[in-house]
């Protein structure tokens, strides 16, 4: 957990947090009470009434709240955001715990694993991702400091615009030693990076702010 804590860091401002600051209704997953405790995703700051924005993996563009704001987050998909009304077809077990552009990274509470699904189809038809929680975290660090020291050479000036071949094949060796496999390193880096309406906005979401504003504008496509 130290290893995580010290690659995080470097992705924005950590803070270990409490499971009192968990505001849903039942008690907070163990394996969340450790990740927020000892590695502690919590962001910048910009205004206080809001709260702490949340850290975003660069590269990957997958956004984590802070643990206060975890239960709100959970509006658009375990109810509708506008009436508060309850989404028929969200399993009670499954809490958002990350999102790439809307699309959610769900935590099966019955049985530890992290399913992904893509929004806007009418339906969630959400998959296993993800054996469990720090396994998840693990993958997403790998690729994102990889992602992170390619800098500013990381996506390619061609009318594509994606990640550089060489930069990708670093970031699939990487997650490959995390989940032991380059199939299933394939497979997490082509479902975190397949093209979406937040691509063009979100390239320099290395920036707390701008990842602010692209948690919002995420959001609003929920």
């Amino acid at each position: 957990m130290d290893d995580l804590r010290a690659t995080f860091a470097r992705f924005g401002a950590l803070q270990p947090q409490s499971a009192d600051a968990w505001q849903g209704p039942f008690p907070l997953p163990d394996v969340l009470a450790g990740f927020y405790a000892h590695v502690g995703p919590f962001g910048e700051v910009f205004n206080p009434a809001k709260g702490p924005c949340g850290i975003t993996i660069p590269g990957l563009e997958v956004w984590i709240p802070p643990l206060q704001r975890l239960w709100a987050y959970q509006a658009g998909y375990r109810w509708n955001g506008n009436d508060g009304e309850p989404i028929s077809d969200w399993p009670a077990q499954w809490l958002v715990i990350a999102d790439r552009g809307a699309d959610p990274l769900i935590l099966d509470i019955d049985d530890g694993r992290v399913l992904f699904a893509r929004h806007g189809a009418g339906h969630w038809d959400a998959g296993g991702f993800a054996a469990d929680v720090p396994t998840l975290m693990a993958a997403l660090a790998a690729a994102g400091s990889v992602y992170l020291e390619a800098d500013e050479d990381l996506y390619s000036d061609d009318d594509d615009g994606g990640i550089r071949p060489v930069h990708r094949e670093a970031a699939l060796r990487a997650v490959a030693v995390v989940l032991g496999s380059t199939d299933e390193a394939e497979l997490f880096l082509d479902a975190m990076q397949q093209s979406h309406a937040m691509r063009g906005w979100c390239t320099e979401r290395f920036n707390p702010r701008v990842a602010w504003i692209c948690f919002w504008t995420a959001a609003s496509l929920r």
